[in-house]
């Protein structure tokens, strides 16, 4: 198998690494593929309760490898130009899909430089940690070319429409401290401590009860997807459906003996 993206799974914890740093992590076919299996394997392994996104090397992802899908005409112009009939042409790839369908919340641990559609990756966590030395840009503009619906429809819930028009019409790159500043990243670390921190965070919410964190990540899915008239019904029997559960009767008994609960997942 091709070490383009690493896996790695730890105390409830899978961390999946796209590990391509002489290309900046860029994406190629075999890279896009390997990386939603990875996702598709963490979400399937019922022990896995959380998963970190990270990269090796300076970048987190600078996109699509231009000279091998881009120039091989496997990426999105190669798509539009081979379609034949007037029906809209998916941009969404599987590795987007996975990580829009994912069971398990993802903590974005970035490292470096999120560029293009790398940007896009990390707008489909639940919570991105930036290193110090992240970047992050919305650079299609600059190619000539616009974002993707991804971009269109999660940056401007993220950091509110006049903030995302901006990254979306001039595609400038910004520092990890502006992007704290307007909400694209909830913390900056200092970048050596980057992943103790990801882990640390990922370790809370894996010793929270997993049926609770499913139901808890289904719910912030559904607002992320607008469907708020399913909402307010999913939290109803979501909470009636939770209060039976073994988890919360272990959680009420830890509590009155004073200890710390074991959850199981039943």
């Amino acid at each position: 198998m091709s070490d383009s993206v690493l896996y790695k799974m730890q105390d409830h914890i899978a961390t999946i690494t796209l590990n391509r740093p002489e290309r900046h992590n860029a994406l190629n076919g075999e890279a896009y593929n390997l990386a939603a299996e990875m996702f598709n394997r963490a979400n399937a392994d019922s022990s896995v309760r959380c998963i970190i996104f990270t990269g090796a090397g300076r970048s987190f992802c600078s996109g699509d490898d231009v000279v091998e899908i881009m120039a091989s005409g496997d990426g999105l112009e190669g798509r539009l130009s081979r379609s034949k009939t007037a029906q809209p042409v998916s941009t969404t790839p599987p590795l987007a899909v996975s990580m829009q369908e994912s069971r398990c919340p993802i903590i974005n641990a970035v490292n470096g430089a999120a560029v293009g559609f790398g940007m896009e990756l990390t707008l489909l966590c639940d919570v991105r940690i930036a290193s110090e030395r992240a970047r992050f840009s919305e650079m299609f503009i600059r190619r000539g070319i616009i974002a993707t619906f991804i971009s269109y429809d999660l940056l401007p819930n993220i950091v509110g429409p006049a903030r995302a028009a901006e990254m979306l019409l001039t595609g400038e790159m910004i520092d990890a401290q502006q992007a704290l500043d307007i909400g694209l990243v909830s913390r900056v670390t200092p970048h050596d401590s980057l992943m103790q921190e990801a882990i640390s965070l990922a370790a809370k919410i894996a010793a929270n009860p997993p049926l609770a964190v499913e139901r808890a990540k289904q719910g912030l899915r559904l607002k992320r997807d607008y469907k708020i008239d399913e909402l307010g019904a999913y939290l109803s029997n979501s909470l009636r459906a939770l209060s039976g559960t073994k988890d919360h009767k272990e959680s009420v008994a830890a509590f009155l003996e004073k200890r710390e609960a074991v959850y199981k997942g039943e």
